[in-house]
């Protein structure tokens, strides 16, 4: 069986996560493929496409459009990083692989007769919360600044959607194979209670620093060919104005004629009114309800006589005779608000049966003037005005930037100041103040800031959602890169020490494996070697112990389960730390029989993973059927592009 060692995402969708896949918790998902691709001479691809899945092309476009989302999806975990090291991650690879298993999918379910409909598609955009007007129904005109705002043409949504509509039908039925057998499930459960011991030498590489300092051309040679470990993260200056609601107070204050039009409008909601504090017993019949109003009226109360027929009396403050005749019926209403005090109002019927209430205090609301409810009425114009003009503003602020305007330019139209915070990287660190420390803001805008592109417009962000808002743009940059050498020389002059001192702990590591396997004891090797620091130490554990999830496992006992009982190996520390010898001297066979809880939870495991199998051998099958052909010479043109090399 083919183990699936790495998940890709199949559905990884222009649109990020927007249009995810979801059944039984497979969709969404594809698997490391095998090479499926053909090796004919590119008859129907031009040099504008880079694939072509049955007699539909890849285009570089949407090639080029997919590295863009997914490198910006990706940034959401990593803000720092950029596309040479995305490429350079197999960032193009898997992204093209990705396109080319949607569009294998969608060939393969086009022939078979899967029916994916331009009413069904319709019905997937009519779910996209983007597309959705004020009134919380699908709009075209909403789905089309949708679609301008994510830079996606409606054709490619539409593409899109019709590719994952296709996926949703194909693949749960090719993953809906049979549970993992018990035959496979014991052995595979056994070897997780598998335990393992031996001894471990570690190496250290201080033991084999060098004594002299590096030439200037040995040094240089060093830093250059390990870049990487030096270079600076981006950095930005980010301009920002920060405003809130408090900006249009002013203009949002009502006139003395705003607030007089609005008591006008609002006559009722000031008017003298009356409230009344109730108890009441619903009972079936007309018949029940005037015994028990009868029974109340001789003198018992309420609550006893509904406790002799096994009801329950509910109590309500203050309420109105129109909530009343809402959430009972207007004779309900009418009856208890024509009794007295401390009386029992005449039986009606209500929606759950006939009600009998007794009134047992009644409120009365004096009139406002429109002098005692000015302060009400100024607080709730001031609140719905000033709600109404941020929108507004905010609306107008979008448009200035997608027109064009700069952050200056509409800051001070709107009286804003414009601050500029020095080059920081994504954590908000300034590398050249180490005192510096950002304004709290900072938290919400540095994500925004390092997500937009470095030349583009200017955005509006909220920083509390409703209330307080940012507009941000990138006011200068450093791309990723290493500093001069001379400023860090010193640094890299340990490095390189460090560096040396590991490949000498390596060949002594190796001299000690040969010893080892040559029948001298590991403790005994070591001895002779009389290497400075090195010692030797046991190491035990179960096959389990290096499965946990989120679990760092020291690489000596990850490499034991690796290796044969009686041998020796050497792993790296990591860091240039130095080396470990290990040695292996007990293995003790794990039995899972008569555990249970385990033998389940395995089964369960084991048959997620013959799921993911039947997926990705149908998305194999589905890619041989259609034919694939890659473009390699414009992969490879663009590959060169992407991380600025010139291909020599």
């Amino acid at each position: 069986m083919l183990m699936i060692s790495s998940i890709r995402s199949l559905i990884n969708s222009k649109f990020g996560a927007l249009f995810a896949l979801v059944f039984i918790g497979l969709i969404a998902i594809a698997f490391a493929l095998g090479d499926v691709s053909g090796s004919g001479n590119f008859g129907g691809l031009s040099g504008g496409n880079v694939a072509r899945v049955g007699d539909r092309n890849i285009t570089l476009g949407e090639l080029n459009d997919s590295l863009e989302n997914r490198m910006r999806a990706e940034r959401q975990d990593n803000p720092t990083l950029d596309m040479v090291r995305f490429v350079e991650g197999g960032g193009l690879d898997s992204t093209l692989e990705q396109l080319i298993n949607r569009y294998a999918i969608a060939v393969f379910g086009d022939e078979i007769g899967v029916a994916v409909s331009k009413r069904l598609v319709d019905s997937e955009i009519r779910k996209i919360p983007g597309a959705m007007g004020l009134d919380g129904k699908f709009s075209a005109e909403a789905f089309r600044a949708f679609a301008q705002q994510i830079g996606v043409s409606e054709k490619a949504i539409r593409d899109d959607l019709t590719q994952n509509l296709f996926a949703q039908q194909i693949l749960p039925a090719a993953a809906s194979g049979p549970t993992a057998p018990d035959g496979m499930v014991l052995p595979y459960a056994s070897l997780m209670l598998e335990q393992r011991a031996g001894q471990i030498a570690s190496v250290p590489a201080t033991a084999f620093l060098p004594k002299s300092a590096p030439s200037d051309s040995v040094l240089t040679k060093f830093y250059s060919d390990n870049a990487a470990k030096f270079t600076i993260p981006e950095k930005r200056a980010v301009s920002y104005a920060i405003f809130g609601s408090d900006i249009i107070a002013q203009r949002a204050k009502p006139t003395e004629a705003d607030i007089a039009a609005y008591y006008k409008s609002n006559a009722a909601q000031f008017a003298a009114s009356q409230t009344r504090n109730i108890s009441q017993v619903i009972v079936p019949t007309e018949a029940a309800a005037k015994s028990v109003a009868g029974q109340v009226a001789a003198g018992k109360t309420l609550a006893a006589v509904a406790n002799e027929l096994g009801l329950a009396v509910t109590s309500t403050a203050n309420v109105t005779k129109t909530s009343l005749a809402s959430s009972a019926s207007q004779a309900v209403a009418d009856a208890a608000f024509s009794a007295a005090q401390g009386t029992v109002a005449t039986p009606a019927r209500g929606k759950l049966g006939w009600a009998v209430v007794r009134v047992d205090a009644v409120n009365n609301v004096a009139a406002k003037t429109l002098a005692a409810a000015r302060g009400e009425i100024e607080q709730e114009l001031l609140k719905t005005r000033s709600e109404e003009m941020l929108t507004e503003m905010t609306a107008e602020i979008e448009d200035a930037f997608a027109d064009g305007a700069t952050i200056s330019d509409v800051a001070k139209q709107n009286g804003i100041t414009v601050s500029t915070s020095p080059k920081l990287l994504a954590t908000g660190q300034d590398i050249s103040n180490p005192a510096y420390k950002p304004i709290p803001e900072m938290q919400a805008i540095l994500p925004a800031a390092f997500q937009m592109e470095t030349g583009g417009e200017a955005q509006l962000i909220e920083l509390v959602p409703g209330e307080k808002f940012a507009m941000i743009a990138v006011a200068d940059f450093d791309e990723a890169a290493p500093p001069p050498l001379a400023g860090v020389r010193a640094l890299v002059q340990q490095q390189w020490a460090q560096s040396e001192g590991a490949k000498g702990a390596r060949l002594a590591a190796d001299t000690l494996r040969k010893a080892v396997d040559g029948g001298q004891t590991l403790e005994a090797a070591l001895a002779a070697a009389k290497i400075n620091g090195a010692q030797v130490e046991r190491l035990s554990g179960t096959r389990a112990d290096i499965s946990r999830e989120g679990q760092q496992v020291p690489p000596p006992l990850s490499l034991m389960f690796a290796m044969k009982k009686g041998t020796a190996k050497i792993v790296q520390a990591g860091g240039d730390r130095g080396w470990y010898v290990v040695y292996l001297t007990d293995v003790v066979k794990g039995d899972a029989r008569g555990n249970t809880d385990m033998l389940r939870a395995r089964k369960q495991e084991l048959s997620g993973v013959l799921q993911q199998e039947y997926a990705a051998q149908m998305i194999v099958s589905a890619a041989k059927h259609a034919g694939v052909e890659k473009n390699e010479d414009g992969i490879a043109e663009l590959r060169t592009r992407l991380t600025n090399r010139d291909g020599n």
